[in-house]
């Protein structure tokens, strides 16, 4: 990838190495892993082949906040990452022995397991895509190739899972730039300095640690974002259809008022003539 507006020298490592030493305690209360993990647990067995686990692909895998509770739930868990940093913390990890693949997010493929069979990895039943990582993509083409790769990665009726914030429209939508205080303590403070532009649909920033023992420290990031209906476009142009979409992982509606969504999209490959999916809405 070249370089992004607003983070020059910016790449697909980039974030990762960035956040890898402090990722699992700066966002210990974003996605909430138990109730993620069973969503996904159970949305992944239907319709599974019987005869062996259930497959996880989680996408942008980092120290496996996600995927290991999904491993203990019973779950074969694969995953993908740009950043040698967070793989590294995911090995250091109980049971961080996941078949993971070290690649940009937009080029999927399911790793190779150790129990696979002679001709390669079985297709996933769920790909993971959680907590706005689509977004870290660097634009348009890159997330429809990740799209793309995910619709031939799953078995027919497989799942993909997307976690990701809503976007603010009309009048709470504004361009230029802010700087405002995450946290602040007696030794040490951490700014976060941003810059949007609404007509890209990006948002690029730093994160600005200054304290006395370590001196300054930049962790810069982007987000390429995309509103539900976007996404409801990409997704149905290589394949996955809309099944449900909830406000959170316990299922709660999404309305107007819903800042994060959890929308589960189902592989169209292999439907039968006419079949219709499920209505998106808050029901199973």
């Amino acid at each position: 990838m070249g370089q992004t507006r607003g983070v020059r020298g910016y790449g697909p490592a980039t974030y990762g190495d960035a956040f890898a030493d402090v990722y699992d305690d700066w966002y210990a209360q974003v996605t909430d892993a138990a109730a993620c993990a069973a969503r996904c647990a159970s949305l992944a067995a239907e319709g599974a082949d019987g005869g062996r686990p259930p497959l996880v692909l989680e996408l942008g895998v980092g120290t496996g906040r996600l995927a290991l509770p999904l491993r203990e739930r019973g779950c074969d868990v694969r995953g993908i990452d740009a950043s040698p940093a967070m793989l590294a913390r995911l090995r250091t990890k109980p049971g961080g022995d996941l078949p993971v693949r070290q690649g940009d997010l937009a080029d999927v493929v399911v790793p190779p397991g150790p129990d696979d069979p002679s001709g390669g990895p079985p297709p996933a039943d769920l790909v993971l895509c959680a907590y706005n990582t689509l977004f870290n993509l660097e634009g348009p083409e890159a997330q429809r190739r990740c799209l793309a790769g995910v619709a031939r990665v799953l078995r027919p009726g497989g799942r993909l899972v997307v976690e990701a914030f809503v976007p603010p429209t009309g009048d709470d939508l504004d361009d230029g730039s802010e700087v405002r205080v995450r946290s602040l303590t007696a030794d040490a403070v951490v700014l976060t300095a941003a810059v949007r532009d609404p007509a890209a649909q990006t948002v690029a920033g730093q994160f600005i640690e200054l304290s006395e023992a370590g001196g300054v420290r930049l962790r810069p990031w982007r987000l390429r974002y995309l509103h539900p209906a976007q996404l409801d476009a990409l997704a149905a142009g290589v394949g996955l259809v809309l099944e449900h979409r909830w406000a959170g992982w316990a299922e709660e509606p999404f309305d107007d008022g819903a800042e994060v969504h959890v929308s589960v999209y189902r592989s169209a490959a292999g439907d039968r003539p006419g079949a219709r999916p499920r209505p998106a809405g808050g029901g199973r």
